[in-house]
């Protein structure tokens, strides 16, 4: 099985599937001509600016086969949004909490589980099975701990984080897009470290890096990886697309 990745910005991936598109966090960037006859499901993982852009409603023009699947913290945005333009209805929308499952049609004979997880930011992460893989959206579940702040309050975030995992402990994921956050300076490789502990991890393609492309081969040659099976893909530029073979 087959899927081409491209490496949009920042949290923003567009993966093609034989029978369909996925679109996660799509913020800024430019998007690969679509195939109007494939079907497009885009994810939203929450409503932060850098992951959220209401222009991703534009793509339902001209497309009979869209789905937007969101996490249930976007309700507000929606709404706001919906004012802005009255004459213009919302289109297909699904609204995940935390913890839910879901499953979609892929616009042929296969069928997508979505699974929403807790974020520990805001919003939710997605975990999905398709065709017998399994692809793993952080948004922004992160082990979001910074220098300089209370201990108190990063010892809460850690509990939260490796709670969080506990859905994918064991796990086997073919492809997995997570934080590698420069701004986290010494902690900026916890989130991720962990996750390659927590499940086994085929392909991992970091995100949310905020266009620093080198801390990539610094965790390459600071940690590297624990498993010869797990590869993780040195993103270099925006719009950047791989062939991968699941």
């Amino acid at each position: 099985m087959e899927v081409t990745v491209t490496y949009l910005n920042h949290s923003g991936f567009l993966l093609e599937w034989e029978a369909c598109y996925w679109l996660f966090d799509y913020y800024q960037g430019e998007l690969p001509v679509l195939s109007p006859d494939k079907k497009l499901l885009v994810f939203c993982s929450h409503s932060h600016r850098d992951h959220f852009n209401p222009e991703i409603f534009s793509l339902a023009q001209g497309r009979p086969c869209i789905e937007y699947i969101v996490s249930k913290e976007l309700k507000k945005a929606l709404a706001r949004e919906q004012k802005k333009h009255p004459e213009d209805p919302l289109p297909n929308i699904c609204l995940l909490s935390a913890g839910e499952d879901q499953r979609f049609s892929d616009g042929s004979q296969g069928e997508i589980l979505v699974h929403a997880l807790p974020s520990t930011d805001c919003g939710a992460g997605f975990f999905l099975q398709y065709e017998g893989k399994s692809i793993y959206h952080a948004g922004d579940l992160h082990w979001w701990i910074w220098p300089g702040e209370p201990e108190e309050e990063n010892r809460q975030m850690t509990g939260s984080y490796k709670k969080a995992m506990e859905y994918l402990k064991g796990k086997n994921l073919d492809l997995a897009f997570t934080p590698l956050d420069p701004r986290q300076e010494e902690y900026y490789d916890r989130g991720l470290t962990y996750l390659l502990h927590t499940a086994q991890v085929h392909y991992v393609f970091p995100m949310h890096f905020w266009g620093d492309f080198s801390v990539i081969p610094r965790y390459l040659k600071e940690q590297g990886t624990m498993d010869p099976n797990t590869e993780i893909i040195k993103i270099e530029k925006d719009g950047q697309s791989w062939e991968v073979r699941l």
